[in-house]
């Protein structure tokens, strides 16, 4: 595979703008699910990308905050990589991922992992309430008045 001297990241067969979008995506899951199943090659790339988000995230000032949320895309995501994923990494700098090979992939026989997250944060399950059945309510005809106009002469 021939790349251009000092490249960083692998083209992957796209231009920029829909490589960036790629990373984003995945890495929006990677937060929202907490593990992420793709290929190896892109999955390394996803494991470099979100060290150094997380590292960014580790600061908690507002200003990496807002950062990590222009990087991702989602003030939603971002919030929940700060408040619920980086605490419960502790005081690592590195390393917040790990990549399992999986399978093979039966049409083009690429290499298939899973990238997850070191420590899994909590889950907060959301309270349903159910609400209870009324009885259905019955219709009471109201009587209409018929009004009549008077025609003025």
């Amino acid at each position: 595979m021939g790349r251009r001297h000092q490249s960083k990241l692998p083209k992957l067969n796209r231009d920029s703008n829909s490589r960036k979008s790629l990373f984003r995506v995945q890495l929006k899951s990677l937060i929202e699910y907490g593990k992420l199943t793709t290929t190896v090659t892109k999955a390394k790339i996803i494991k470099r990308l979100f060290d150094k988000l997380a590292a960014k995230a580790t600061e908690g000032t507002l200003a990496s905050r807002r950062n990590v949320s222009a990087t991702l895309g989602s003030p939603k995501t971002a919030n929940r990589l700060i408040d619920a994923i980086i605490p419960v990494m502790g005081e690592r700098k590195s390393g917040f991922t790990t990549i399992q090979k999986v399978s093979v992939q039966r049409g083009d026989a690429t290499s298939i992992a899973t990238l997850s997250l070191v420590a899994m944060p909590p889950v907060v399950e959301k309270k349903v309430e159910v609400k209870e059945k009324k009885a259905p309510v019955k219709e009471v005809k109201k009587e209409t008045k018929k009004v009549v106009k008077k025609e003025a002469k």
